[in-house]
C-alpha cells in the first residue's frame, strides 16, 4: 500500500508515481529493471577531468538529480539534498580496448547496478575511454527521477556544462528542478479536486469486470513472485510495410499508434484466448511549454481496456480503440499506482498490477539535435561539441511482453522487449514474426473476423467497415454544419483566429502554417493525445463542453471546428 505524505517533503514534494516506483525498487532491491539510461559517442577529444565537472554541475544543479530518498520514522517517504552521500566523484572512468559487442556487453552492464536510493544519489555517468574508436559516455538514472525524454535532456546539459567549462565560461541551466516541484505541487492539488474524483470513477467503471488475469503462451513456469528481468529483440519493419500503414491510416484517418496498439490487441488475443482483457500504454504529462525541458519523472501509464466480439473485424477493434484512447486520455492525470485497487483483478504476486502487456509508440523531437543523434548512424552538434547515439538496452522485464516502436523522420525501429523468466528468446521471435504477419494482414486489409481464427477469405461486402463520427476516428467527418450562428463575420473571424491560436499551441506550429492546413488530420498521423489536447483547450478557451465523440468535427479544420463550438455554446 502507498502511504500518501501528509506534510510536504523536505526538498519538494513526491508524486504518486515516485513513491509507487520507491516501493517497487524497496521490493526488488536488486532490480535494474526501472534504471533509464542513454549513452552516446563522441566524436571530439575527451578531457575526463572536464567531463567529470560538467556531470557534477548537471547533477548538484538539479534538485532531483542531487537528492537521496529515504522514509521517516512515521513511513513517509521524504527526499533531501544528497550533500552528505558520498561525494568522491561523479563520472567513474575506464580505459578500454573492447569494441563491437564485447564494449556493448561491458556499457550495458554499467547500466545494470540498482541504485539504493537511500544513500545515493540516482544518476550516475561512465566514461569509457577507448583505444579503439570514439570515448563513449554512458548515463543511467532512477526512473523516479527521469524519464526517457529527461535521460536525453541529462546528456544535452552535460555537453552544454562540458562546452562551458572548456571554455571557463558559465553555463546557466535551463532547468534546476523547479518545473518538476511546480508539477508535483499541481498533482497535489488535482488528486484533492472534483476531477481526480471524475477520473477516479470513470476508471473504475472502465476497470469493472474485469476478473481475470490475461495468461500469455510463456514457455517457462512462472515464478512465484514476479521478477522483473528480461531481454530484448528486434522487429524487422520493411519499408513497403510501413508505406502500406501509412496508406491504411490515412485511409481510415486514424492514428498510427491506434492501429499498431490494435495490431498489438489481436496478438495478445490469439495468443492467450482472452477476449477482456486490458493493455497499458505510456503517456506525457508534459503539459504546457514549461515542461518540454523539464528533467523530472512526467510520464504516467494507462490501462485500455479491450473487448473483442466472436465476429469482430479487425476495423471493429480499431474503432473502439481508437474510442478507447481518447476517453481514457481524458483523465490521464489519475495516477497509474492508483488503478489496481479500482479493479476487481485478484492480487497475483506472480504477476505485474493490473496487465501483462506495455504497448510503447516514440517519436523523438526533430528539432532537438541530442533526440536527432537517435538515428542510427547519424553524427549531431550541440554546444559545438560532435556526438551520436550508442544504444543500450533499458527497462526491460517491468512486464511480461512491451512492443516499443520509434519512429522518426528516416526510419521506424520496433523491439520486442520479453520477460526472461517467462519466455525463451524462441517463444519471444516467434511473437514477433506473428506481430508483423498480423500487422502485414491489417495493412492490406486481409484480417476480417473472427479474430481468433486464422485469417480466411471473406466477401469485401462483409467487412465491418469503421462508421463516421459515432467511431471515434476521423472518417466520415462531416464539415456541412449551419454557419448561421448569429454572430457576424468579424465576431466570427476572431474566434476562427482563436481556434487558429489554440491548434497552433498544441500542435507547435506556426498559426500561419495552420491557417493554411485547413485539416489537422495529419497532425493526428501517431498522437492521439494532440487530439484530446485540443479538446481540453477549446473547452477551457469557450467555457464548452466537448466529447471525444466531438473530436472526429474538431479535427477536420478551422471552420468546422468553429461550428461545432458555436452550436455547444449558443452562439
Amino acid at each position: 500500500m502507498i502511504r500518501r505524505n501528509s506534510t510536504r517533503p523536505a526538498g519538494g514534494a513526491l508524486t504518486v508515481g515516485q513513491e509507487a516506483l520507491w516501493l517497487i525498487q524497496n521490493l526488488e532491491p536488486d532490480s535494474a529493471a526501472y534504471n533509464v539510461t542513454a549513452a552516446m559517442s563522441l566524436h571530439f577529444p575527451v578531457d575526463a577531468a572536464v567531463l567529470e565537472s560538467a556531470v557534477r554541475a548537471t547533477v548538484l544543479g538539479h534538485g532531483l538529480l542531487g537528492s537521496v530518498f529515504g522514509c521517516d520514522s512515521a513511513g513517509r517517504i521524504r527526499r533531501r539534498r544528497g550533500e552528505s552521500v558520498d561525494t568522491s566523484g561523479f563520472l567513474d572512468v575506464h580505459e578500454t580496448d573492447l569494441d563491437g559487442d564485447e564494449l556493448l556487453r561491458f556499457a550495458t552492464d554499467l547500466t545494470l547496478r540498482p541504485f539504493r536510493l537511500d544513500r545515493e544519489r540516482p544518476v550516475r555517468a561512465a566514461l569509457l575511454k577507448r583505444s579503439k574508436g570514439p570515448d563513449v559516455l554512458v548515463t543511467a538514472a532512477h526512473h523516479m527521477v527521469a524519464d526517457n525524454v529527461s535521460q536525453l535532456l541529462i546528456c544535452r546539459e552535460i555537453l552544454s556544462q562540458y562546452a562551458a567549462v572548456a571554455a571557463g565560461t558559465g553555463h546557466t541551466a535551463p532547468d534546476t528542478g523547479a518545473a518538476f516541484e511546480e508539477f508535483a505541487r499541481r498533482q497535489g492539488e488535482y488528486l484533492a479536486s472534483p476531477r481526480a474524483d471524475r477520473s477516479r470513477h470513470y476508471w473504475q467503471r472502465e476497470l469493472a469486470g474485469l476478473t481475470e488475469h490475461v495468461t500469455l503462451p510463456a514457455d517457462r513456469p512462472r515464478p512465484a513472485v514476479y521478477r522483473s528481468e528480461g531481454a530484448e529483440i528486434d522487429l524487422a519493419l520493411p519499408p513497403d510495410l510501413m508505406a502500406g500503414l501509412a496508406g491504411a491510416v490515412a485511409e481510415r484517418n486514424v492514428t498510427t499508434f491506434a492501429f499498431l496498439i490494435s495490431v498489438f490487441e489481436i496478438l495478445l488475443h490469439r495468443s492467450g484466448g482472452r477476449r477482456d482483457f486490458v493493455v497499458g500504454y505510456p503517456v506525457t504529462q508534459r503539459r504546457g511549454e514549461e515542461l518540454r525541458e523539464a528533467i523530472g519523472y512526467f510520464v504516467n501509464t494507462l490501462p485500455l481496456r479491450v473487448r473483442i466480439g466472436p465476429e469482430d473485424s479487425f476495423d471493429e477493434v480499431l474503432r473502439a480503440t481508437t474510442t478507447g484512447l481518447w476517453r481514457g486520455l481524458m483523465h490521464r492525470e489519475y495516477p497509474f499506482a492508483l488503478l489496481p485497487r479500482l479493479a476487481e483483478l485478484p492480487r497475483d504476486p506472480a504477476r505485474p498490477p493490473l496487465f501483462a502487456a506495455l504497448f510503447v509508440l516514440n517519436e523523438p523531437d526533430a528539432d532537438d539535435p541530442i533526440a536527432a543523434a537517435l538515428e542510427p548512424g547519424r553524427e549531431v552538434e550541440h554546444a559545438g561539441l560532435r556526438a551520436a547515439e550508442y544504444y543500450l538496452p533499458q527497462q526491460q522485464g517491468q512486464f511480461e511482453l512491451t512492443l516499443q516502436v520509434t519512429r522518426r523522420a528516416s526510419s521506424v525501429q520496433a523491439k520486442l522487449k520479453y520477460n526472461t523468466s517467462l519466455f525463451t528468446e524462441r517463444r519471444a521471435r516467434q511473437l514477433a514474426q506473428e506481430y508483423l504477419r498480423l500487422l502485414r494482414s491489417a495493412v492490406g486489409g486481409s484480417l476480417p473476423a473472427p479474430l481468433l481464427d486464422e485469417p480466411r477469405n471473406r466477401p469485401e461486402d462483409q467487412q465491418s467497415p469503421i462508421p463516421g463520427s459515432e467511431s471515434g476516428t476521423m472518417e466520415g467527418t462531416s464539415t456541412s454544419a449551419s454557419t448561421d450562428t448569429g454572430t457576424d463575420n468579424t465576431e466570427r473571424a476572431g474566434r476562427i483566429a482563436q481556434i487558429r491560436d489554440v491548434a497552433a499551441m498544441v500542435f507547435r506550429a506556426e498559426p500561419e502554417a495552420v491557417e493554411a492546413a485547413g485539416s489537422f488530420e495529419t497532425d493526428l498521423d501517431s498522437d492521439s493525445l494532440l487530439a484530446v489536447e485540443y479538446t481540453v483547450e477549446l473547452e477551457k478557451l469557450f467555457q464548452v463542453a466537448l466529447h471525444v465523440d466531438d473530436i472526429p468535427r474538431l479535427m477536420s479544420g478551422l471552420d468546422s471546428t468553429y461550428e461545432l463550438i458555436a452550436e455547444k455554446a449558443g452562439w
